[in-house]
């Protein structure tokens, strides 16, 4: 025979059964374990004894949780109130040291000091209705009755707050940077423009519409101290109106001291001057 040739087999077929094995075990065969394992069976009696203990303990860490935070269990208007109170600044726009007028508003104008937090509420956050009746537990209709009729009130309140000191209060609380360029200015001022929902009067909509904005608004003169006082805020115009009509209609030049100085944008600077 050659011996690259190579020799021929006959196939045999050969019967197999193939091994039926659990899906859900393991093919591979872990050795036996050499030690016996013991199970130890613990009577309810002691099982509710270690749950009650687990339960003590989670109860206790959730309590130092409470200590730590120092946030007091109480329902959700309470909570409200109570984070108005402790966070005036983010909640109602009012630094914790100034809280004391939202009381002034309450004894003056004999009102219940939640219509003042939700009010204060809704104009710093801007939330909707609803959020707000969640957080005070009332129903949308009730707290939009309430802003509505707080706002006037509220205005007529703080409208006492806003005066025109004298000009020796006013250096006396001048900031360092203006100390030495800007030592005579008593007021910064700046037209304020608020949007607003559009007129069913085809008049008042020729009136309020505003050419910078694109939307019917309405403009205010703000003026403040250096310091950042508001000293001065003028009645409501159209958008239409001019700066130049809102200065001089607004008697703003009839307010200020003699020999002061007046800080304004170049806009205004130029009415002014």
């Amino acid at each position: 025979m050659p011996a690259n040739e190579k020799k021929h087999f006959r196939s045999v077929g050969v019967n197999t059964r193939i091994r039926q094995t659990d899906k859900a075990s393991s093919p591979v065969k872990l050795p036996k374990a050499k030690h016996k394992i013991t199970v130890k069976v613990i009577s309810p009696v002691k099982s509710e004894s270690v749950s009650s203990s687990a339960n003590t303990n989670s109860y206790d860490s959730i309590s130092s949780i409470e200590e730590h935070l120092k946030v007091p269990s109480m329902g959700r208007r309470n909570s409200t109130e109570y984070l108005c109170e402790k966070k005036s600044r983010f909640y109602l726009g009012l630094p914790e040291h100034v809280y004391q007028v939202v009381k002034f508003i309450v004894e003056v104008e004999k009102i219940h000091h939640v219509d003042v937090l939700i009010t204060l509420k809704k104009i710093r956050t801007d939330d909707v209705y609803a959020r707000l009746a969640d957080d005070f537990e009332m129903s949308v209709t009730y707290i939009h009755n309430i802003f509505t009729r707080s706002i006037p009130i509220i205005a007529g309140a703080l409208q006492e707050l806003i005066f025109w000191p004298s000009s020796i209060e006013i250096k006396k609380r001048l900031p360092i940077p203006f100390r030495v360029r800007y030592k005579n200015v008593v007021s910064i001022i700046d037209c304020l423009e608020i949007e607003i929902e559009k007129p069913s009067n085809p008049i008042y909509q020729a009136m309020t519409w505003s050419d910078y904005k694109k939307c019917n608004t309405l403009k205010f003169l703000i003026s403040s101290t250096p310091d950042g006082m508001i000293t001065f805020i003028s009645g409501a115009f159209g958008g239409r109106a001019s700066d130049k009509e809102i200065i001089s209609q607004s008697n703003f030049l009839n307010e200020l001291p003699n020999a002061c100085a007046v800080m304004a944008d170049r806009g205004l600077s130029k009415l002014i001057s």
